[in-house]
């Protein structure tokens, strides 16, 4: 199975799903950061509260699309070529990580976000729960492979190496 995950063609799709899905996801909060401000307030994670100010979860609001833009960039523009791919998947699997703490975070603590701000910002988004948790572990594990198993050189003819 390690094997079939670190051929070359394997790379090029997870980083094209992987890629597309980061560039996707960023649309709409680029286009609305104060919409998606809200969003990030309803996770009750950077507040604004007491103790944290409302600059955190609007920076957060601010930063993070463009982070999710440029690393699904990279992913996809490193299909043909190795570029940055790594990179960008461990940048993606980190942000992934962070988005299941947080829908684990408000679950537990009984926060009911009717949407998660993955994708749409209107009522129409999906809502925090395990379906979403499961569907970002499967983008982790892609991303996960993409960072941890660089793919095999492709083998020419005799079975010798083809020069990087």
């Amino acid at each position: 199975m390690i094997e079939l995950l670190r051929r070359e063609p394997v790379h090029r799709v997870l980083s094209l799903v992987l890629g597309v899905v980061f560039v996707f996801a960023s649309h709409d909060k680029i286009l609305d950061p104060v919409a998606f401000a809200r969003i990030v307030y309803y996770y009750r994670l950077l507040g604004p509260n007491a103790e944290i100010p409302p600059f955190v979860a609007n920076a957060w609001a601010v930063t993070l699309p463009w982070i999710e833009l440029v690393a699904g960039g990279l992913l996809i523009l490193g299909t043909g070529r190795d570029v940055w791919r790594r990179e960008a998947a461990a940048v993606c699997g980190a942000l992934l990580v962070i988005f299941i703490a947080a829908v684990g975070y408000a679950m537990a603590q009984g926060i009911d976000l009717r949407n998660c701000g993955c994708f749409s910002l209107d009522g129409e988004g999906r809502s925090a729960g395990l379906m979403l948790i499961a569907g970002d572990l499967g983008l982790l594990a892609m991303a996960a492979v993409l960072a941890l198993l660089p793919p095999r050189p492709a083998q020419g003819k005799g079975g010798a190496q083809s020069p990087s």
